[in-house]
């Protein structure tokens, strides 16, 4: 059921090398380009893509280690609660995105 474990590092590795980095860079403070009329909504941007991050190592350690199909569910299931964080960190960004540019102090 859970493969070859191999693949599944391999696809996290990748996966924290190209995924990991900008939501940490967001949270130390770096704002992107495409960002800078955003900053105030580019912290909640960052936690909804940590959010997604964690679906990675969240399904692919139990099937690394070869867990039972009910841990593998259990995780699964944890998993949509996490995609929901996610919506609602990238809800509150676009919120904050426009009320901070029909604000006055943004013209």
């Amino acid at each position: 059921m859970n493969g070859n474990p191999i693949y599944h590092a391999i696809a996290l590795a990748a996966g924290t090398l190209l995924v990991l980095p900008l939501p940490l860079a967001l949270l130390a403070g770096w704002t992107p380009r495409g960002l800078r009329g955003r900053q105030l909504a580019a912290r909640p941007y960052a936690w909804a893509v940590l959010c997604l991050y964690t679906l990675m190592p969240l399904n692919a350690v139990p099937r690394m280690i070869d867990a039972s199909a009910d841990t593998v569910m259990a995780c699964t299931v944890f998993g949509f609660g996490l995609i929901a964080a996610a919506v609602g960190c990238f809800i509150q960004a676009e919120r904050t995105a426009r009320r901070v540019a029909t604000s006055p102090s943004a013209t």
